[in-house]
């Protein structure tokens, strides 16, 4: 009604109309050429419509000055647009009849205000809602484009005032209260191209506020900034920019606004904070969405970048691509490390998103001249796909850069600005030795050997920037000679970072080397360099990757006592002391994640290495507790293994489906670790099997290798280890419970009393160590009694036996969740024996569960370990769920009272910390993916170790058959995967190759098979057929060492004549030249013995070579052979890495040297015998450290 009574005031003509809307559309086209011709017109046809013309001519000088000024000029005096402004204000007051003429009036005059450099003004022109106005305009009258273009020019430039005025709090408010607005058109193609310009300008400007990566007063919701970015990118990524804009930077904001949203997407997912994904998005799928929203955006702004970009000249350097490039890597850290899975990152996973880096990597490349920093990350991504000869082409075109570089600022003193920093140089040479020394073998060691001499030139320098370099240095350099004369440029950790990786590429070449002299002094040197980077003055001394290459590197040096001080000590150590980053280092401003157990992780080869040490020193039952602690640390079971069906015990498989559905199945730690963590795991359940063999028996300990291979199903659950068919082991000990044998405990250890069992036999050992001295250890200890006190203990269900215990003489009822949870029963060995006092010898284990932080409730049980006369019995458990936890007085102060679970004060204080960002370019990259054919490998040679580890505990026990059957599954696997092999490549080579990472060739697969087939067979009396399958080994793997040691005992037997040459053709016949003390000696040569020095001269008589007066006949001269077949074999074992610290070699050399009559030599080697003898674990030093040095 309003409209019709306002049209017949004032009615348009025809031509009037027609004219408005020319003029109406000139101006939504930017053509402010066509204005001044167009408003004559309407003043003819119109002239009642006088503040529209007023206005739009206003608007034509406005955009024709800021056309001739330039982008840069500030003075605006020799302009005439001040003198318009009273013009205007009169007409928007005389304007009654069409208030939208009015409205595009007020933007008109705040549009000049903010061109004459006053938002003051210009801010008090604009209405206060700009959307308020507009919606009312819009009941009122029919509104044109340029009215709706008004409203977000009108949003836009009184932000732009705003922000010059008073700041940006009050820009992005109006900037933000334009968004829905905009959220309502569908097609931003469909409107006025100075509609698009002046929303482009808003947006871009809202989108570069609410940047999340960089530091605001005033800080956007990243809901609201995630709204900006994506109408951002609905309307304007892909089109070209308007060519009637009148202002010129649209083009190279852009750029800018992309990388705004890159760097906000970026950090929403380095600080693992909550992605608002979009309203359609289902939550399950937010992470899918998530990735996709980075990938489109990171594509977006590499074109628009790379576009823009020309290559540089030689003097120059495209920093914005290297930063962009810096970015992709913290984002891939972030999306291949643990937090996320393969799953989340849609179609590729991980090696997915790993390709598509590299790709980014090699485009920017392209735009970049001799850029360190992508040489560094192509090495970086390269070593993560287990591509590693691609990786060292770029490290090392990345060391002949910086080489030559420091060599030219040394010259000409000038740094090289483009040059990587020296704490990120350092890093990555340290990252290169650690990545040789823990995945490559002897030529990668040597390798990691040169980088480290690079490393000692550049910090034996007073400034690594500013002197050349000697990479060709060849003396052995030790910690002291490397001070520097100056201050280092170099950060204290970087330093220690730096010793630490000398220090392990010493160690793993002192592994390799063929030269005997030269391995002790890498080993000193070694310990010299992680002693110095344990320093407290390098602000590392609690660094765990230092302390346990140190321990190890003492442990094979035979100082055991050192290397359990340096455990103890990194065991005791607080958490909060040793917050841990990916790559070991303490963090400077972050705590590490109580529920991500990370260092708990990291000290399981601690507990191993502990356990070892002590069976080095004869205290195998201390050893057991090492080994249970691993496991006693994260608490409950289900964290590390998970609860449900991840892990089913055997008994488990009859359940109804009704029971099956009660177990919630839900995934563990093992589920994100790595593949050597995992096969630490293994190792850890090995030398528990080797301590009960030990302490209990071969055959108890038979009774619990099936644990052994249900372990390993649970942490490759996508390897199916096949069913064993093996007969149960005839045994003694009374019969189990109905749980089951997989359902015993990693910690499962019978203590009952060897009256009623089988008594360990004598050198009931792994093949792969010598029995030491823990066989001749005193009576049994008696067992302490454990005190649980815990009133609210529930029984939980035993979906875990990894952590069950089993007793001989108790029932199946298990008292409560706690036992089973913390020190359980199987801490401590039941005898029926006579009790007699502990050893003083035995060192206090550090507590797994004390010293991390971690606060236990009274509800927790707690444990006191008491003597055996304290004892009510061999095996007491007192409390129990009728066991009352102490009083707790009504009246208590809460501020006494225990702190709450989880918390570490009382009463619990919030947790103000805000997120940090992912640590950049210092920090390790994630653990390589192996391709299939690699991980294949892996596990193959995991599970038949563990076969034949099995056989030989069969072996043991004298259960042959059981033996032999193990075998043939071992066989199975080898002969399964050298077909994968086969088909996988065609080289000949295939099968003698075992690549990179963890695992054997084929070759040594086969080649340990055979060997395990001639021990036991050696232990079945029979020497040929053992002698057969030690050489099949051979000719599969020259350097086998346990088919070295079995093929020459043999062989020197044949020289002693303790056995035939031939086999003997009937059973029961004797070689008539065997004497009764040669009978005797038939122990001593078959090799399944104690080496004692008494045995080594029982066979001197038999060792007269033939006289030279006499003819040797052909018997004699075989019999020579075998003795100097058997030295060249020994002497070069003894030579190698894998055999220099083998004791079982150094015997039977020493024999053979004493065949030929070379006593003192002899006596040389057994007194070396002797003290590896002194200083063995029960286990190689090597299963602690399956990844060398390197946790």
């Amino acid at each position: 009604m309003n409209h019709l009574l306002i049209w017949c005031q004032h009615p348009e003509s025809e031509k009037a109309g027609r004219y408005i809307a020319q003029l109406d559309t000139a101006r939504c086209s930017g053509h402010w050429s066509d204005v001044s011709e167009l408003t004559r017109k309407v003043e003819k046809h119109a002239p009642h419509r006088k503040c529209l013309i007023l206005t739009a001519r206003a608007e034509a000088q406005i955009a024709a000055y800021n056309e001739r000024r330039p982008a840069t000029a500030a003075s605006t005096s020799t302009t005439s647009l001040p003198k318009l402004i009273p013009t205007l204000i009169t007409a928007i007051e005389e304007e009654t009849e069409y208030k939208q003429d009015a409205f595009q009036a007020n933007v008109c005059l705040g549009w000049m205000h903010s061109t004459l450099d006053e938002p003051g003004l210009a801010v008090a022109r604009f209405p206060k809602d700009l959307i308020a106005s507009y919606s009312q305009l819009k009941e009122e009258e029919q509104l044109t484009a340029w009215t709706s273009t008004c409203v977000v020019k009108g949003a836009y430039l009184k932000g732009i005032s705003q922000e010059r005025s008073s700041g940006a709090q009050g820009a992005i408010q109006t900037y933000s209260s334009i968004l829905p607005f905009l959220s309502s058109i569908e097609s931003i193609s469909s409107t006025s191209s100075e509609f698009q310009r002046w929303t482009e300008l808003l947006l871009s400007r809202l989108c570069l506020l609410s940047d999340q990566s960089l530091p605001s007063e005033q800080e956007v919701a990243a809901d609201q900034a995630l709204l900006a970015y994506r109408l951002w990118t609905r309307f304007f990524a892909q089109r070209a920019p308007t060519s009637t804009s009148t202002f010129k930077p649209l083009v190279s904001s852009r750029r800018r606004v992309l990388k705004a949203y890159y760097d906000s997407l970026s950090m929403i997912l380095q600080k693992d904070l909550e992605h608002p994904a979009a309203l359609a998005v289902i939550p399950e799928n937010a992470r899918l969405h998530q990735r996709a929203e980075l990938k489109r955006v990171e594509a977006l702004y590499e074109t628009q970048l790379l576009q823009e970009t020309q290559f540089p000249r030689a003097t120059q350097s495209n920093n914005e691509v290297e930063l962009w490039v810096d970015a992709v890597i913290d984002n891939w850290r972030v999306l291949c490390g643990p937090t996320w899975s393969d799953e989340e990152l849609g179609e590729g996973g991980k090696p997915g998103v790993a390709r598509e880096v590299l790709d980014i990597l090699y485009r920017a490349a392209a735009k970049t001249f001799h850029s360190t920093q992508i040489l560094r990350h192509l090495f970086s991504v390269h070593s993560y796909l287990a591509e590693f000869q691609l990786a060292f082409k770029a490290f090392d075109s990345y060391l002949d850069l910086v080489t030559r570089s420091k060599e030219r600022t040394a010259k000409s003193g000038e740094e090289d600005l483009g040059l990587d920093k020296d704490d990120t140089i350092i890093r990555t040479a340290a990252e290169a030795i650690r990545v040789l020394c823990r995945f490559g073998t002897k030529n990668e060691a040597e390798k990691a050997r040169t980088i480290a001499k690079t490393i000692e030139a550049w910090l034996r320098q007073s400034s690594p920037s500013g002197a050349p370099i000697s990479p060709t240095h060849s003396r052995a350099t030790t910690a002291e000679s490397i001070e520097p004369i100056a201050e280092s440029p170099l950060s204290p950790k970087v330093r220690a970072l730096a010793f630490r990786a000398i220090g392990i590429s010493q160690a793993q070449w002192a592994r390799h080397t063929f030269e005997a002299s030269a391995r002790s002094t890498l080993q000193i040197d070694a310990v010299k360099n992680l002693r110095k980077a344990l320093e407290p003055s390098f602000e590392a001394q609690n660094n765990l990757e230092s302390q346990y290459a140190l321990a190890l590197v003492l442990a094979e040096m035979r100082d055991i006592s050192g290397a359990t001080r340096v455990v103890k000590n990194a065991l005791s150590s607080k958490s909060q002391e040793t917050a841990l980053l990916p790559d070991g280092e303490i963090p400077d401003e972050q705590e590490a994640d109580e529920d991500d157990f990370t260092r708990e992780r990291k000290l399981m080869p601690f507990w191993h290495l502990l356990s070892l040490l002590l069976t080095a020193r004869s205290e195998p039952q201390t050893a057991i507790k090492a080994c249970e602690a691993a496991f006693e640390q994260f608490e409950d079971p289900e964290i590390l293994f998970g609860a449900g069906d991840q892990y089913r015990s055997s008994h488990l498989n009859d359940m109804s489906p009704v029971d099956e559905k009660s177990l919630i199945a839900t995934k563990g730690l093992v589920d994100s670790m790595e593949s050597f963590e995992k096969e630490g795991i293994l190792q850890i359940k090995m030398t528990q099997l080797a301590l009960i063999e030990i302490l209990d028996g071969a055959t108890v300990a038979v009774d619990s290798s099936d644990e052994l291979l249900s372990l390993f199903g649970r942490l490759y659950p996508d390897t199916t280890p096949g069913q064993r068919n093996l007969p149960t082991p005839q045994t003694v000990v009374p019969p189990k419970s109905s749980v089951g044998s997989v359902r015993h405990s990693i910690f499962r250890r019978h203590w009952a009393s060897h009256t009623n069992a089988e008594k360990p036999i004598e050198g009931s050992m792994p093949v792969s160590s010598d029995t030491s001295t823990l066989h001749s250890r005193s009576a049994p200890t008696p067992a302490p009694a454990i005190r649980v006190t815990d009133e609210e203990s529930r029984s939980k269900a035993d979906v875990n036996h990894i952590f069950r215990t089993s007793s001989t003489n108790q029932a199946p009822h298990r008292s409560g969740s706690k036992l089973q949870k913390k020190k359980s029963a199987s801490l401590h060995r039941q005898s029926s024996e006579t009790a007699a006092p502990q050893p003083d010898s035995e060192p206090d284990l550090p507590n797994p569960n004390a010293d991390y932080g971690r606060a236990n409730s009274i509800a927790s049980s707690k444990f006191r370990v008491q003597s055996g006369a304290e004892s009510s019995g061999p095996h007491s458990v007192e409390g129990g769920p009728g066991q009352h936890i102490g009083i707790l007085p009504h009246n208590m102060s809460h501020t006494a009272a225990p702190a709450p679970i989880g918390h570490v004060h009382q009463p619990p204080r919030q947790d103000v910390r805000l997120p940090s960002a992912l640590p950049r370019s210092g920090v390790l990259s994630p653990e390589p993916r192996f391709p299939a054919i690699q991980e294949r490998r892996h596990k193959t040679s995991l599970l038949s170790d563990i076969w034949l580890y099995i056989a030989e505990l069969y072996s043991r026990a004298e259960q042959f058959d059981q033996s032999r059957e193990a075998i043939a599954e071992a066989a199975n696997l080898v002969q399964e995967f050298e077909a994968e092999v086969a088909r996988n490549s065609s080289s000949s080579l295939a099968t003698a190759e075992k690549g990179w990472g963890g695992g054997k060739s084929v070759d040594e697969l086969w080649a340990d098979v055979n060997a395990t087939r001639g021990n036991v067979t050696q232990m079945q009396k029979r020497p040929h057929d053992a002698l057969q399958h030690f050489e099949v080994s051979l000719s599969h793997y020259p350097y086998h060492p346990a088919a070295i040691v079995g093929l020459s005992s043999i062989l020197l037997d044949i020289h002693s004549q303790i056995i035939p040459q031939e086999p003997q053709r009937s059973t029961g016949m004797l070689t008539p030249s065997i004497s009764i003390g040669q009978k005797g000696a038939t122990k001593t040569g078959s090799g399944n013995h104690e080496p004692k020095i008494n045995d080594f001269h029982k066979h001197q008589v038999h060792l007269q070579a033939p006289s030279a007066a006499n003819k040797a006949t052909p018997s004699e001269l075989n019999r020579l052979a075998a003795r100097d077949r058997a030295y060249g074999l020994l002497s070069s074992l003894t030579k190698l890495g894998s055999g220099w610290d083998y004791s079982e070699a150094w015997y039977t050399l020493a024999r053979a040297y004493e065949e030929g009559d070379q006593i003192e030599k002899a006596k040389e080697v057994l007194w070396w015998c002797v003290e590896l003898q002194d200083a063995k674990p029960i286990r190689h030093w090597s299963v602690a450290g399956n990844g060398g040095t390197l946790l």
